[in-house]
């Protein structure tokens, strides 16, 4: 079994990078929001197209799916850029209690 451990260095470089990805994820969250099936999908020359309206409908559907998840992936990465300092503060009390609950419990079993 391999221990376990926390480098604040890789910390520092992960969240600046994932920082520049939020804005990224941002950009691209709202070159999609412009986007419209009606510009791509055109009626078909005979028939009711009934269709072509469905097809139009799950792609806008899935444009605004797709525009909400890229912007959650947004958010998720500027909470881990600017929570690095938290994180990093929280670690150590973190791993402090885990390892005293850890004891406790191998203590209640007799390890």
């Amino acid at each position: 079994m391999s221990d376990l451990e926390f480098d604040r260095e890789s910390v520092g470089v992960s969240a600046k990078k994932d920082w520049r990805d939020s804005e990224e994820f941002s950009r691209i969250a709202t070159f999609l929001a412009q986007l419209y099936a009606s510009t791509a999908v055109q009626n078909l020359p005979s028939g009711d197209n009934a269709g072509v309206g469905n097809l139009r409908g799950s792609l806008n559907d899935f444009r605004s799916v797709l525009t909400d998840v890229l912007q959650e992936y947004g958010d998720a990465c500027a909470t881990l850029g600017s929570g690095q300092e938290s994180a990093i503060a929280n670690h150590d009390a973190a791993e402090v209690q885990n390892i005293e609950k850890f004891r406790e419990l191998a203590d209640r079993l007799g390890g």
